[in-house]
């Protein structure tokens, strides 16, 4: 272990001991290096690696300080904070089941296919200039052939590509919406989203939910209050509930949306893997609605790439936007793209992880059925996640501290909150990062045997 290690190894246990509280100030960067017979250098290191994580943060001419009062989250956002170890490689025997990503054999051969073919094309001079912020025109025509099976009402003219849909989210935002106005959301959903709006000091609100999701009179209740700019949905397989907006719900939620002047982006991340039959926002009112999706999902994260459709009258200025952000996505990753798009290799491994995932999500049922409110989903849409709810007198942080002593790792409920006042007591369970089947079931089968505790489990032998 090297040494920035241990000493962050040492504030974790720290901290968990309560030795420093929330809101305490950690030594400087000079005295930690001078306690622990370190450079400064590896001190700054330290203090990076707990801030990553989520533990710490820093103030510019202030200090450094533990993470966790009610000013922190306003202060500095509570972030995309997952648990400790889903930041960590190839533990040897943990089973990590906090990543919402597909593991697929034939990715990284996939992968390795697509970027010899784009060097052996010996065609450099391509690289060497700047291109349309937006993606080249046979970038946006290829995306837009793709796009097409997802959505309805796809032009070219209409897309923007971008570095992921995490970056497509935060130019929406930026974009769309000024620091002190509304953004509203699920209660509990994606952190990037929360990530986002402390970002841009703009206004989260949560919209309460049932089992079709997002609550109508709840959208309109707070639009009648003003200020509302932004509906950040995931209308189809809500990440991390597993809802589905119905037809009827979403033609309200765009009769209140249009109403109070209210534009609609919906995240469709999971739409390469679904085929649930239901319009998008973006079929059903496509002057309001902006959709977002990703390869992350189908093919790898590694591509960093995103794909927006937005309406005509927002495209100048949000291609404005994505210039001054990121100028353009990478013509490499591009090319790369295309290529497994028109190879017509994303779509076959697209069908593929829908099997996979439907045999997965179906084994989970079978094993935590006690503790699961949604019904199995439609073979054609499964969910790479579930929803897990505990008993009453569990707390997620003692069943989320269990289960990684059985060297298991799933995310507590109130990482996905929008706010302190969304009452959750569950935890996410990922299906589809685990490469071995046999080891996902042994990890779901020790989850029931926590689950089957009335109380926090003790440690199990």
């Amino acid at each position: 272990m090297k040494k920035f290690e241990e000493i962050v190894a040492l504030f974790v246990q720290k901290i968990k001991e309560g030795e420093y509280q929330p809101g305490d100030r950690l030594p400087t960067h000079r005295d930690l290096a001078y306690d622990y017979g370190c450079s400064i250098g590896t001190a700054s290191r330290a203090y990076a690696e707990l801030e990553r994580r989520g533990i710490c943060y820093g103030r510019i001419g202030q200090g450094t300080f533990v993470y966790g009062t009610s000013r922190d989250e306003a202060a500095v956002g509570k972030g995309a904070i997952f648990p400790e170890e889903s930041w960590s490689e190839g533990q040897r025997g943990l089973t990590d089941l906090s990543k919402n990503s597909y593991f697929h054999k034939d990715t990284e051969s996939r992968l390795k296919d697509a970027a010899q073919r784009l060097f052996r094309r010996n065609e450099p001079g391509t690289y060497f200039s700047y291109s349309d912020s937006r993606g080249r025109l046979r970038d946006r025509e290829v995306a837009g052939a793709w796009l097409s099976t997802l959505v309805e009402f796809v032009e070219f003219e209409n897309i923007i590509i971008t570095q992921g849909a995490q970056s497509g989210l935060y130019l929406a935002m930026a974009t769309l919406a000024n620091a002190g106005e509304t953004v509203v959301t699920e209660a509990l959903g994606y952190p990037g989203i929360r990530a986002a709006a402390y970002e841009q000091d703009l206004r989260l609100a949560p919209l309460a939910m049932d089992s079709e999701g997002i609550i109508p009179d709840a959208f309109a209740d707070i639009c009648r209050r003003g200020n509302v700019k932004m509906l950040v949905t995931v209308p189809t397989n809500h990440n991390p509930t597993g809802a589905t907006q119905p037809l009827s719900r979403r033609r309200q939620i765009i009769e209140i949306a249009r109403r109070h002047g209210v534009t609609i982006v919906e995240d469709g991340v999971y739409a390469p893997l679904q085929n649930w039959g239901i319009p998008s926002y973006r079929d059903l009112a496509p002057d309001i609605s902006v959709f977002l999706t990703t390869m992350s999902k189908v093919m790898s994260p590694a591509l960093r790439l995103g794909y927006m459709i937005a309406p005509d009258n927002l495209v100048p200025r949000l291609a404005t936007k994505m210039t001054t952000m990121n100028w353009m996505t990478s013509p490499l990753i591009l090319d790369m793209a295309n290529f497994l798009l028109q190879s017509g290799q994303v779509a076959e491994q697209g069908r593929r992880l829908v099997e996979i995932c439907h045999s997965r999500e179906k084994l989970a049922h079978d094993i935590l059925d006690r503790w699961l409110d949604r019904p199995l989903s439609p073979p054609h849409s499964p969910l790479s996640h579930i929803w897990v709810r505990l008993p009453e007198a569990q707390s997620m942080s003692g069943f989320v501290s269990c289960a990684r002593r059985e060297n298991i790792v799933v995310v507590a409920g109130d990482s996905f909150a929008v706010n302190r006042s969304v009452d959750v007591n569950h935890v996410r369970v990922c299906l589809m990062a685990e490469p071995r089947e046999d080891r996902l079931v042994k990890a779901l089968e020790r989850l029931a045997t926590l689950l089957s505790h009335e109380n926090s489990p003790v440690m199990m032998v």
